[in-house]
């Protein structure tokens, strides 16, 4: 960014969100925003079972915890909603099938 932008100097810094308001004020902003585009979702699959009750969408949440346990597939994964790139769904992939790609 700093090479696009090379009158503003950026910082990263843990816990910016209560470092500086306009970070905290950004977070608020796209919780907000993730929280109504979730709560419209509409799901492409059409599993029986599938159901949208899935919590806040934070890994210790007890819903979503079990929202993931039983929407996982052993091929597929889990529904289009879900990031396969969240480091909490690894833990449900190792008892996935091994896909080999050639």
């Amino acid at each position: 960014m700093s090479k696009n932008f090379p009158s503003i100097k950026f910082v990263v810094a843990k816990k910016a969100d209560s470092l500086y308001p306009v970070v905290s004020g950004a977070s608020i902003a796209a919780k907000v925003t993730r929280d109504r585009a979730v709560r419209d979702w509409v799901l492409d699959e059409t599993a029986d079972n599938i159901h949208m009750n899935f919590g806040s969408g934070y890994p210790a949440d007890p819903a979503t915890k079990s929202w993931l346990e039983n929407h996982k597939h052993s091929i597929f994964g889990f529904p289009i909603l879900v990031r396969f790139s969240w480091g909490t769904c690894n833990t449900y992939f190792k008892s996935g099938a091994e896909v080999l790609w050639s």
